[in-house]
C-alpha cells in the first residue's frame, strides 16, 4: 500500500502529460530540454520524496503504455498498412536505416504494403506519382516536416519551413540567378573542366584507370566553393580530398541513419555535441562560419569581380547583421545542395553511358557542329544530352527519399485516399520514378523516352527532380548548365569505357542514402578520340 499511492500518482501524471502535452505540437526542438527537465526531476524526486521510485516507474510505465495504445489503436493513420514497430516508434526505421539505404527499405515496404504505407506513428511514406503535386503544387496544403528544423537555431533557405520567411529569402536568392549572373557562373566553371581533363590526361598518360567518383566529386566541390565562397578548394588542381570536405563528407553521412529521428539528432547534438562523429558536424559548422566572415568583409570591388553568389546576397547585409545566421546556413547548405547531387546525377550518367557507348556516339553527333561551351546552344540543340540528364535524373535521383513534408489542419487527398492533418508524408523519389506504371522499362536508362518515344511515360507526375512550385531547387538552371558542359566536353574529347572486370554495378549497389544521394565508386577508363 506504501508504494501504491506514489504509483498511482505517477501514473496519473504520466497519463496526463501524454494526452494534454506530448499528443499535441511538435516536440523534437524541444527533446534535449524535455530529457534535461525529467532527469533533473527524476533526481529531485529521488532525493526528496519517499517512495520516488515508485512514483517515477508509474510514471514512465503508464506514459509508454499510454502512447503504445493509442498509436496502435486509436491513432488518426491507423486503418493504414505497414510494419508493426513502425507504428510504435522511428526508432524501428533509424535501426533498419543503419546502413545508410533507406531507398531500399521504402522499396521493399512499397512491395509489402502498396502505395500509402504507415513508416512511423504520425508518418506515411506516399508512392503515387501525384503526391508530389499533391503536397508542393498550387494547391498544396502541405509544410516541411520537423526534419528541417537540423539547424536551428540557425537558418537557411532549404531548412526554412514558415513559407512567408522562406519567400522573403528566396527573393534575395534570386538576384544571383538572373540570365547575367548564370553567364557568369558558366565563365567560372569553365577553368575547372579543364583541371578536370588535365587529371584524365594524366591517368592517360600513365596508363591508370581513372577513379571517376572522385574526380567528379572534387569538381562539384571546388565549383560551390568558388560559387559561394568566391575560392575554390583546389581539389581538382591538387589531386586530393581538402580536409574540411572530407569532415563534411564524415559529418553528413549521420543524416543517413538519423534523419527518420530528428528529435534524437537534436538530442545528441545538444547533449554530445564533441562526441564521436558528432564533432565533426560542429567543426564544419564553424568553418563555413569563418569563410562566410572573411567573405563578408572581403573589400567590395575584389568580391564583386566576375560575381559569385554571395556578392549578391551581401549586398545588405553589411547594413543588417541580424541576417548572417541565414548566410552561415546558406552556405552550408549551398555546398552540400549544390554539389553532392550534381555529382551523384553526373557519376549515374557517365555509368549508363560506358555500359552503353551508343549514347556517347549519339551526343558526339550532336555536338559535332556547335559550340560546346555555351550551355544554351547545348540546351537547344542536343536532344540526346538533354534526355540523357534527365535520365540519369530519374535513375540516381538527387533525393532518394529526402524532402518530407507535413499536412496542415485541412490534410491531402492523394490519388483518392485521404491523408489527415498533422501527418508527415515521405515521398520517396527512387521509387516513384521507377514505377512501371509511369515509366515504361523503368529500371531501364533510355534517353528517347524524352524525345524519340514519349509513350514510354506513362505518367510525367512521377518525375520531379527539381521540385516544385516554391519549394522547387533555385540551382536547376546552373545544375542543368554544368552538367551539360560537363557531359559535352567529356564525350567530345573521350572515349571511355568499364575497366576489365568492372560493370559499373557498384554505383548504385553500394547507393548511400543521407538525404542527398552518395554513389557507389565508379571507375572508367579514358581514351582520347584522337587515338
Amino acid at each position: 500500500m506504501k508504494s501504491l499511492i506514489p504509483a498511482l500518482i505517477g501514473s496519473l501524471f504520466g497519463l496526463f502529460m501524454h494526452h494534454a502535452v506530448f499528443i499535441n505540437g511538435e516536440w523534437h526542438v524541444q527533446a534535449p530540454d524535455i530529457l534535461i527537465c525529467h532527469l533533473a526531476c527524476f533526481l529531485t524526486l529521488a532525493v526528496c520524496v519517499d517512495g520516488a521510485k515508485y512514483m517515477v516507474c508509474g510514471y514512465i510505465a503508464t506514459m509508454l503504455t499510454s502512447m503504445l495504445v493509442y498509436r496502435i489503436y486509436f491513432h488518426r493513420l491507423s486503418h493504414f498498412p505497414g510494419p508493426r514497430f513502425a507504428r510504435i516508434s522511428k526508432l524501428w526505421h533509424a535501426w533498419h536505416s543503419r546502413h545508410r539505404q533507406n531507398y531500399r527499405l521504402l522499396a521493399s515496404l512499397n512491395h509489402q504494403y502498396g502505395d500509402f504505407v504507415r513508416t512511423g506513428p504520425s508518418e506515411l511514406t506516399v508512392y503515387h506519382p501525384d503526391v508530389f503535386m499533391a503536397i508542393d503544387g498550387p494547391q498544396g496544403n502541405c509544410v516541411k516536416s520537423e526534419w528541417y528544423d537540423l539547424l536551428h537555431p540557425k537558418q537557411s533557405l532549404v531548412t526554412a519551413r514558415n513559407k512567408e520567411s522562406h519567400g522573403q529569402r528566396r527573393r534575395q536568392w534570386n538576384r544571383g540567378f538572373t540570365p547575367q549572373a548564370l553567364d557568369q557562373y558558366q565563365d567560372r566553371v569553365l577553368p575547372l573542366i579543364d583541371q578536370l581533363e588535365q587529371c584524365i590526361d594524366q591517368d592517360i598518360a600513365t596508363k591508370q584507370v581513372t577513379e571517376v567518383t572522385d574526380l567528379i566529386y572534387w569538381l562539384g566541390f571546388d565549383r560551390m566553393g568558388d560559387f559561394v565562397f568566391n575560392k575554390t578548394f583546389d581539389m581538382l588542381s591538387r589531386q586530393e580530398w581538402h580536409h574540411i570536405i572530407m569532415l563534411m563528407q564524415r559529418a553528413l553521412s549521420l543524416l543517413g541513419p538519423l534523419s527518420p529521428v530528428p528529435w534524437f539528432i537534436h538530442i545528441a547534438f545538444k547533449t554530445f555535441p564533441r562526441l564521436w562523429i558528432l564533432k565533426d558536424w560542429f567543426r564544419m559548422v564553424a568553418w563555413c562560419e569563418e569563410q562566410m566572415l572573411q567573405r563578408l568583409e572581403a573589400p567590395r570591388d575584389q568580391a564583386s569581380r566576375s560575381p559569385d553568389v554571395a556578392h549578391y546576397l551581401l549586398q545588405d547585409v553589411r547594413d543588417d547583421p541580424r541576417r548572417f545566421p541565414w548566410l552561415t546556413g546558406d552556405s552550408i547548405l549551398a555546398i552540400v545542395a549544390g554539389s553532392e547531387p550534381t555529382a551523384a546525377v553526373l557519376i549515374g550518367l557517365f555509368c549508363e553511358i560506358a555500359r552503353v557507348p551508343q549514347h556517347a556516339e549519339v551526343i558526339l553527333k550532336e555536338i559535332s557542329t556547335i559550340d560546346v561551351e555555351d550551355s544554351r546552344i547545348l540546351a537547344s540543340s542536343c536532344p540526346h544530352l538533354e534526355a540523357s540528364i534527365l535520365e540519369a535524373l530519374r535513375l540516381y535521383p538527387a533525393l532518394p527519399t529526402g524532402g518530407n513534408r507535413k499536412t496542415l489542419k485541412n490534410g491531402v487527398t492523394i490519388g483518392g485516399t485521404y491523408i489527415p492533418p498533422e501527418t508527415t508524408i515521405v515521398a520517396p523519389r527512387f521509387c516513384i520514378s521507377r514505377r512501371e506504371d509511369s515509366f515504361e522499362d523503368a529500371e531501364k536508362f533510355v534517353p528517347e523516352r524524352w524525345y524519340k518515344w514519349p509513350d514510354m511515360v506513362r505518367n510525367k507526375s512521377g518525375f520531379v527532380p527539381f521540385g516544385l512550385g516554391h519549394h522547387s531547387c533555385l540551382g536547376r538552371a546552373l545544375a542543368m548548365n554544368d552538367m551539360r558542359l560537363i557531359t559535352a566536353k567529356l564525350i567530345q574529347k573521350y572515349r571511355f569505357t568499364f575497366p576489365p572486370g568492372d560493370d559499373g554495378s557498384a554505383v548504385l549497389d553500394d547507393l548511400k542514402d543521407q538525404f542527398t544521394s552518395n554513389p557507389g565508386r565508379l571507375r572508367l577508363v579514358f581514351q582520347l578520340r584522337d587515338d
